[in-house]
């Protein structure tokens, strides 16, 4: 039974573990036990949210095989229906593991006050370290069963509950009465039975806000392979991980002579929707597997682990960050942060997500900041994996302290995402992804999103008595694109052609006003943003919102026709057409010349858009270049009639982002440029943020 000791002798198995290599725990944590409850045990939304809708851990299989699943809605509660015996205030290990026990699968919620280690009894007043490898795995674990929620407490002072020495289960891969497990599930498949049925699944699960380091292996299979994880979800599904923070604690693998500690946060044995948000996980060496194994583990693992990752700072580790199989990976808005020097903080990166057998990810505005790592060297280092079935990156940024050259970085961060595709990176998997995330999220663009995980993410961010961190200050990259994919988009992995060979380019200024949605490239080049933060439609076409960066007297933005209204930063386009960065304001016609503050012909651009309300009525979303009329032809010399880049229809524009890429072939035209967006009479859209970047 788990969380129970044995104290047993450690003993050599087939796996190893041999007691020669026993060896305790070489220091332990300041310990920051409590016995009082500082919120007097009032419950808040820490406790009783469910989980957000904006992750994979929201669905469900609801038929079809590992190639042809579809999917269902679920709500993830964890405990939020507990009934009031259901809901426990734990001060120490054994009543934790009490609580457990009690509820059982039984909808509950616990909260975890101070700091718990199973290597304490007696209150938290005996410590006794863990004997055998045995011990360990049976007495150092807790088992969280189906329908918990599982939160830390802040103390008065801010500081996460926080959870030493002791490894978090969540499911567990049992046999159910067969000779084991691989054996019983086939078994319950072969005599036609659903997969989703199979009785040993562990469901339902919420933790958050908690400190967790990993546990230090007493008794390891070998020099190269400990066994104890910080936290494992393993046959689990409908799980939510929340502003959790995952180190090595007080035992670093700088105090280690071989490898004594396993995994930061495994999903693997069949798992499926999962999500792990806003959390920082560091000090670390192999971090994160998502499925644990190739072909033979295709029987638990085919057409499962559906995982999402938002808001991850991954910080001072070495690789796995994560290493996938078999699953659909979406990961989004992460800051993965290292060196390829000399560490002052944790480990030597040496790669980060590697796309393996089977697996097909989606990597969407990432941020990279790095020492030592050159522009020239990301291809490889911050993503590989050839034998992954699929792989698409948008909106990567990356910033570090030398340039290719080995000059000293100068400005801000550059986008990397061509660098990293396919296109271009001869390491990771050739063929673009085939599916889509179902779920609606906002993907901020990745020097935003950086700054969000800064302030917010892992433990004591969230709750009573939470703290809120500071974020650098970085200028914004030289992209700012919130792309991703969807079926109407025509980009993929190599959408974006930002140049990786030197950062001398990659500063931008603000906008005329700090406080507006809009961000424009210094230059004035081609790089633009909007996240339609005006107070109404009316003030979206002023100077008071955004001013042209060299003209204060001249709006960023002029209607043309149709309809807007900007509410709740979005952008309502009904028969909408207005001009952004247009120098005068006649219509243009065949013969006119263009004026506008954009030096973007003889270059390649990507425009997205991130739709918040899907596109209905009848009719196209269109960005015309250099034209300010309906009429294709009303362009001079250097597009003549071809000035629309993007014309598709409006009933192809789902929730979600969507990317196009064209190239401006006028390389001869001088003259500062300016573009439309427009959506035809009968059509209608809602725009959460839009971008373009050219190079």
């Amino acid at each position: 039974m788990y969380g129970i000791r044995s104290y047993s002798a450690p003993v050599k198995d087939s796996n190893g573990h041999d007691p020669a290599n026993y060896k305790v725990a070489p220091k332990l944590p300041t310990w920051q036990f409590a016995t009082v409850d500082p919120t007097g045990g009032a419950l808040t939304s820490l406790e009783c949210d469910v989980a957000p809708d904006s992750g994979w851990h929201t669905y469900r299989r609801t038929s079809g095989t590992a190639a042809t699943i579809t999917h269902g809605k679920v709500v993830v509660t964890g405990g939020r229906n507990a009934a009031a015996n259901r809901i426990y205030t734990v001060f120490n290990g054994q009543q934790l593991i009490a609580a457990i026990n009690e509820a059982q699968n039984e909808p509950k919620i616990i909260r975890v006050v101070g700091h718990i280690d199973l290597r304490m009894s007696d209150n938290n007043g005996t410590f006794k370290e863990y004997t055998s490898y045995l011990d360990q795995k049976f007495g150092g674990s807790i088992m969280i069963p189906s329908n918990t929620t599982l939160v830390g407490i802040n103390g008065t002072d801010g500081k996460p509950a926080r959870i030493t020495g002791t490894t978090i289960l969540v499911g567990s891969e049992l046999a159910n009465g067969a000779i084991d497990a691989e054996t019983g599930f086939k078994a319950w498949i072969a005599a036609g039975k659903d997969g989703e049925d199979y009785p040993t699944w562990t469901r339902n699960v919420i933790i958050r806000n908690l400190a967790i380091d990993t546990p230090w292996d007493v008794n390891p299979e070998d020099s190269g392979n400990a066994y104890a994880d910080g936290v494992t979800i393993s046959r689990a599904q409908n799980i939510w991980v929340d502003h959790v923070t995952i180190t090595d604690g007080d035992t670093p693998d700088s105090l280690a002579s071989d490898t004594r500690h396993d995994g930061a946060l495994d999903i693997v044995r069949g798992s499926d929707y999962v999500t792990v948000s806003s959390s920082f996980i560091g000090d670390h060496g192999k971090v994160m597997l998502v499925g644990n194994g190739d072909s033979g583990r295709a029987w638990s693992d085919a057409g499962r682990l559906h995982v999402t990752l938002n808001q991850i700072w991954w910080k001072g580790l070495t690789s796995r960050l994560p290493l996938v199989r078999f699953g659909q990976l979406h990961t989004f808005n992460t800051l993965m942060e290292g060196t390829t020097g000399t560490a002052t903080y944790g480990h030597k990166f040496e790669g980060g997500l590697d796309v393996r057998y089977q697996s097909s990810v989606f990597l969407e505005n990432s941020f990279h900041y790095f020492t030592g790592l050159k522009p020239k060297e990301v291809c490889g280092k911050l993503s590989g994996g050839k034998d992954g079935l699929g792989f698409r990156v948008t909106g990567a940024q990356f910033i570090s302290d030398k340039t290719d050259d080995g000059k000293a970085w100068t400005g801000g961060p550059i986008d990397v995402s061509a660098a990293l595709a396919a296109a271009a990176c001869a390491e990771v998997p050739a063929a673009d992804i085939a599916w889509t995330p179902p779920y609606a999220y906002t993907a901020l663009d990745a020097n935003s999103a950086r700054v969000k995980i800064e302030e917010e993410a892992g433990a004591g961010r969230v709750g009573m008595f939470s703290t809120k961190g500071t974020a650098r200050s970085i200028a914004s990259g030289s992209s700012s694109s919130t792309s991703s994919s969807s079926s109407s988009a025509t980009s993929s992995a190599s959408s974006s052609t930002s140049s990786v060979g030197s950062s001398a380019s990659s500063s931008v200024a603000s906008s005329a006003s700090s406080s507006t949605g809009v961000s424009v490239a210094a230059g004035v080049t081609g790089t633009w943003t909007e996240s339609f933060s005006a107070s109404n439609a009316s003030a979206f076409f002023t100077t008071a919102y955004a001013a042209q960066p060299d003209d204060a007297g001249k709006a960023m933005y002029r209607k043309t026709g149709g309809t807007a209204t900007v509410a709740s930063d979005v952008l309502t386009m009904a028969g909408l057409r207005f001009t952004v960065g247009e120098r005068g304001s006649t219509g243009t016609t065949a013969t006119s010349t263009p004026g506008g503050i954009f030096t973007i012909n003889g270059k390649t651009c990507t425009l997205t858009i991130d739709v918040g309300v899907a596109g209905s009525g009848t009719g196209n979303f269109q960005l015309a270049v250099d034209n300010n009329s309906t009429s294709n032809s009303n362009s001079s010399s250097p597009h003549g009639s071809n000035s629309r880049v993007v014309d598709v229809a409006i009933g192809t524009l789902t929730v979600g982002t969507h990317s196009w890429t064209f190239a401006l072939n006028t390389p001869t035209y001088s003259g500062g440029s300016f573009f439309q967006l427009r959506t035809e009479s009968s059509a209608t859209i809602g725009l959460n943020s839009a971008s373009l970047s050219c190079n």
